[in-house]
């Protein structure tokens, strides 16, 4: 199994993010196939580090109801970055999210040291 995590930022007037997160499992043949995988982009405002908008783009997921989680994603509007990895932790629970993406949009905090 393999986790792989990128995040860009472009900073500007408006501060763009993009996240990515893929687990994959590399088979003994050599043959890897990815089992879980979200896209996140998010814009923010540099001078409050209030989230303007964020979208999660489903790639490849593993089960029925993951789909609807994505839409978790736009639950940051006009929350402070500053504060999204407790409040994703305490706010963002059941079956409205998921975990993975979840711990994608907690990296998102990241963005206020980059």
């Amino acid at each position: 199994m393999r986790r792989q995590r990128c995040l860009d930022v472009l900073p500007g007037e408006v501060i763009s993010a993009e996240s990515l997160f893929r687990d994959s499992h590399l088979a003994a043949d050599g043959c890897a196939t990815v089992i879980h995988e979200y896209e996140v982009r998010a814009r923010l405002a540099p001078e409050t580090w209030r989230v303007l908008d964020a979208v999660a783009t489903p790639r490849v997921l593993p089960w029925p109801e993951c789909p609807a989680a994505a839409g978790s994603a736009g639950r940051l509007v006009g929350r402070d970055l500053r504060e999204v990895c407790q409040e994703v932790r305490t706010d963002f629970r059941g079956s409205s999210t998921c975990t993975h993406l979840n711990d994608q949009l907690r990296s998102l905090g990241d963005v206020v040291a980059l």
